[in-house]
């Protein structure tokens, strides 16, 4: 058996739940690193973390894990061009709407925010936000980090963030350059 992971704040910097579910990877760059969707015990935990459904409530099987996954994927390649500023991936668009309509249940408020009742639902829900962000993109920009490549809003002043985070991806770089210099 796997340890589940243990999601903190710190796995929630992406400033949009689209993003930080985009970011379940210990890394996307260089090279992919560990998934940290590992089990559904994981994306339960993720879900109950991001405020989706209660802990209680978000038992996940191998088949919400797959289709996790999968959308994942998809918010890969949009967030990826639209960081480009390209057109967006029309089939990627397509499948993502169907995976929001497959499975979404509970309570759709008069904004457009989903509270689901199951996981299948949960991630319906982020399938819904994903295609908010995608289709009506917010003035800050979406970026990803120099290190690891997770998605973020960038927040800064002069629209010029590098890392999803000073406390780890930052801290890292200006640490690696005061070696090289030194």
């Amino acid at each position: 058996m796997t340890d589940t992971t243990q999601w903190t704040d710190d796995h929630f910097v992406g400033g949009d739940l689209a993003l930080d579910f985009a970011n379940t990877v210990f890394r996307r760059t260089p090279e992919l690193g560990r998934d940290l969707l590992d089990s559904p015990e994981a994306l339960s935990s993720w879900f109950g973390h991001a405020g989706l459904l209660p802990a209680t409530e978000s038992r996940c099987d191998g088949s919400t894990l797959r289709k996790a996954r999968e959308l994942r994927g998809l918010l890969w390649r949009i967030f990826d061009e639209q960081r480009h500023d390209r057109p967006l991936p029309t089939d990627a668009l397509s499948d993502l709407l169907g995976m929001a309509q497959a499975d979404l249940d509970g309570v759709v408020a008069a904004d457009g925010t989903v509270t689901p009742q199951t996981a299948a639902g949960a991630c319906s829900a982020v399938a819904l936000r994903a295609i908010r962000l995608a289709l009506n993109p917010p003035a800050r920009p979406v970026r990803a980090c120099d290190r690891c490549g997770w998605f973020f809003f960038d927040t800064s002043r002069g629209r010029r963030r590098r890392w999803c985070s000073m406390q780890t991806c930052g801290n890292q770089a200006k640490a690696a350059r005061y070696r090289s210099m030194h």
